[in-house]
């Protein structure tokens, strides 16, 4: 009776398989870990930190799993630049696609902050100075989360081109990199958007 009631080796590598595929978590070695990895570097040193030794330090796998999945660091840098402009901001602004106009917005800062994105995005920019593809990459998330919030601000009651100014203002606020004399408010995002949309 006891061997009846034990799981099957086999049943439980289904559900492991099972259950993997369906955790939002990459493994250690998947491709999108070491993306990650090269993003974490970049908010913290730039596009200088980005090095082979350093991924692999930080990730503690070795490089023959980098090159599992990348034919060279030419290559890893060339996807590293286009994940920000491509399926990392579509993935944010699903994330932040709520019904609320207003809580659309707040959503998206909130988002931004938990995932470090003001320091991403200063990396980005600066590498973008250097690298045609940063640049397009910089260039196609900023198209985005433009026409998202615009279109929030449409939704809010707004006419296209007041909207369209209200994004612009709303996404420079996010991404200027103005030391203030004053201390910053963890409620900055939020004071923000009830001077542009009272």
């Amino acid at each position: 009776t006891s061997q009846a009631s034990a799981p099957s080796p086999r049943r439980v590598t289904t559900v492991a398989a099972v259950k993997a595929a369906f955790d939002p978590k990459p493994t250690p070695g998947a491709k999108q870990a070491w993306l990650d990895a090269g993003q974490q570097l970049l908010r913290d040193g730039g596009i200088a930190a980005v090095k082979l030794d350093a991924l692999t330090r930080v990730l503690g796998l070795t490089t023959g799993s980098f090159y599992h999945h990348f034919d060279g660091m030419k290559r890893y840098l060339d996807d590293l630049a286009r994940l920000y402009g491509t399926d990392q901001v579509k993935a944010n602004l699903d994330d932040a696609d709520v019904d609320d106009p207003r809580e659309r917005i707040r959503q998206l800062g909130r988002i931004a902050r938990r995932s470090q994105m003001r320091r991403l995005d200063a990396a980005m920019r600066d590498w973008a100075g250097s690298n045609p593809i940063a640049a397009e990459s910089v260039r196609a998330a900023d198209e985005q989360l433009l026409l998202f919030m615009c279109r929030a601000f449409r939704d809010l009651g707004y006419s296209t081109r007041d909207a369209q100014l209200r994004a612009q203002i709303l996404l420079s606020f996010g991404v200027a990199r103005v030391t203030p004399p004053w201390k910053v408010l963890a409620d900055n995002d939020d004071r923000m958007l009830e001077i542009l949309a009272p």
